[in-house]
């Protein structure tokens, strides 16, 4: 597995930058309590649907061995950890976006 924890710098539009700064301060208030287990914790990919592995770095990550998706495991009753940064408001809309995006009607995709 290529190491998630590597750092990549991107160019955003300013207005996605302000709405992941309003997503940040709102994780930081308000903790993962709102937000579906099947977003934060799931067990299988949102895009492929094959099973989920926990592998663990400095923080715990899920990633599928078939098409190569990886997210953090959130842990919602901890609420929202100490380093909620940037990068995680902006990994976690990802995350919410992609399961949105991948939802299985009647388990299909």
């Amino acid at each position: 597995m290529r190491d998630v924890e590597a750092y990549k710098t991107i160019k955003v539009p300013l207005w996605v930058y302000e709405n992941a700064k309003e997503v940040e301060l709102t994780l930081l208030r308000k903790g993962f309590s709102h937000i579906p287990p099947e977003v934060l914790q799931p067990q299988s990919c949102p895009i492929c649907n094959s099973e989920l592995k926990l592998t663990k770095g400095r923080n715990e990550y899920l990633h599928c061995d078939h098409c190569g998706y990886t997210q953090q495991f959130f842990e919602p009753a901890k609420g929202a950890p100490e380093g909620v940064m940037l990068g995680t408001a902006i990994g976690m809309g990802l995350v919410y976006f992609l399961n949105r995006l991948y939802r299985r009607v009647n388990g299909e995709k």
